[in-house]
């Protein structure tokens, strides 16, 4: 079928199913005239991406079920069911305030409350502003669980002691890069780039296979002299240098697999795709994977 055709059979419009193949969710064929051909399958998956959506599930949801269905079903539902019963306690606590003024004996409470948040929503507290949204754009498809064991509890953390305790301060030089190329960055913008990455990783074959040119050109790019005298290239390092001593791959990744069972499966598919690109270019051997993919 053809994308006016799916519109109809799905009950979707074209800017939706548009949006899902930017989301990776769906990958039709494309002819030799640049117009995409929907499979059966393709349809099917759709028909199931729109009920999910219907339900009120994100993208990174609906990832989830498209790759184990009953498992993250089962997971989202016993989620929801959380985030309905700690916005009914926090209501009730609203009240009660109200009604007594009692500041700490609230405070207890919430507390207490707190502990049924996800990670995602835990973040956001301890760490306000920039800096907490900042941490929470690259991770918020992974921390939508909550804490529920002792393991996790202990990861959780450790995640906060090590987030509250370093200090990273990009050069007063690469500041006024960094702010003009994160201008426009938004949910919705890190949403479609984590998408994507998720996209390649778990498929990195057929993504080399349809990228490489641009793979090979950005490769290429990166051992000029211009490149090495840009801010780019000033700014990667400077990253690569934070990630290798402060602890963020030896502490950070590690307590962020034990917390979310969703990262460590994607870690997991990031190294087994790590193996396979590295096959194709052994040249980039000295890269870590979170390092590499940075670039593709």
């Amino acid at each position: 079928m053809l994308v006016n055709e799916v519109c109809k059979e799905c009950k979707l419009t074209k800017k939706a199913v548009e949006y899902y193949i930017e989301q990776g969710l769906i990958a039709p064929s494309v002819r030799e005239n640049g117009y995409r051909d929907f499979s059966d399958s393709d349809i099917a998956r759709l028909k199931k991406i729109s009920v999910l959506r219907g339900l009120g599930l994100s993208v990174a949801d609906i990832w989830g079920v498209l790759e184990d269905w009953t498992a993250s079903l089962n997971d989202i539902s016993h989620q929801k069911k959380l985030e309905i019963s700690v916005l009914q306690e926090k209501q009730k606590l609203v009240q009660e305030l109200a009604e007594t003024q009692d500041w700490e004996a609230v405070q207890k409470k919430l507390q207490q409350i707190q502990r049924k948040q996800s990670v995602l929503e835990r973040l956001r507290n301890a760490f306000p502003g920039y800096y907490g949204n900042f941490i929470c754009q690259h991770f918020a498809l992974y921390l939508g669980e909550p804490v529920e064991t002792e393991e996790q509890q202990e990861a959780f953390d450790t995640m906060i002691a090590f987030l509250d305790g370093i200090h990273f301060e990009i050069p007063e030089e690469l500041r006024a890069y960094y702010d003009e190329i994160t201008v426009d960055f938004d949910d919705g913008i890190l949403e479609k780039v984590s998408a994507g990455m998720r996209s390649a990783v778990y498929d990195i074959e057929n993504y080399i296979d349809g990228h490489r040119e641009a793979i090979e050109t950005c490769m290429a790019y990166k051992q000029t002299a211009e490149y090495k005298m840009s801010p780019a290239y000033r700014l990667e390092e400077t990253l690569k240098q934070f990630n290798s001593t402060s602890g963020y791959n030896d502490i950070f990744l590690p307590a962020m697999c034990r917390l979310s069972k969703s990262y460590r499966a994607y870690y997991e598919a990031l190294q087994t795709a790590n193996e396979k690109f590295l096959q194709q270019y052994p040249e980039l051997g000295g890269e870590t994977a979170h390092e590499r993919t940075s670039s593709i």
